[in-house]
């Protein structure tokens, strides 16, 4: 990846992160809030596949690590598996903006975001800290399912068409689709 597309994935990090201590701290249900972290990589895989996927979950899991009361790099690791997963998808051409039906790309992040807190509190518990899995953590992963799907097609097109790489596009089935 180029230098401007890390400080695409650097800005774009930085913006979650500031909507995040804004907005999203502050409206809380049961007492937690939902964690915008998880919207980068899922946007950023669908749009640009794994590669960067993966880029923007480390990028954006670091920067919020920097503002979180957790484990450095817990949300990084987290957002790098889900940007892996993810961007699998993407760079089969499922969820991207141009080819899936409008609620594709809302459906993958949706459980995108169902899946991250889960595996936040496994990770935190591999390392010891178990207090992630707590009573809340239902409710976490409900308000970061929606708000993944919520944000997943606005942050495609801001920050994707900036990431995009034509070469990284070309998944095992491009020529398969090429024939057809």
């Amino acid at each position: 990846m180029s230098a401007s597309r890390w400080l695409w994935l650097i800005a774009a990090a930085l913006a979650v992160v500031v909507v995040q201590l804004t907005l999203a701290d502050e409206l809380t249900v049961a007492g937690v809030h939902a964690e915008l972290v998880w919207v980068l990589p899922v946007a950023v895989g669908l749009a640009a596949g794994s590669k960067a996927g993966m880029a923007a979950g480390l990028v954006g899991g670091a920067v919020a690590d920097l503002f979180a009361p957790t484990p450095f790099g817990l949300a990084a690791i987290v957002g790098v598996l889900l940007g892996f997963a993810v961007g699998r998808l993407g760079e089969e051409g499922i969820g991207d903006l141009g080819g899936s039906a409008w609620w594709v790309a809302p459906g993958i992040a949706f459980g995108g975001g169902l899946v991250a807190p889960v595996l936040f509190a496994m990770c935190g518990a591999a390392i010891g800290h178990r207090s992630y899995f707590s009573a809340t953590l239902g409710v976490v992963c409900v308000l970061d399912a929606f708000a993944c799907a919520l944000l997943v097609r606005p942050v495609m097109r801001l920050v994707g068409s900036r990431i995009v790489d034509d070469a990284t596009r070309a998944g095992p089935l491009e020529p398969v689709r090429g024939a057809l």
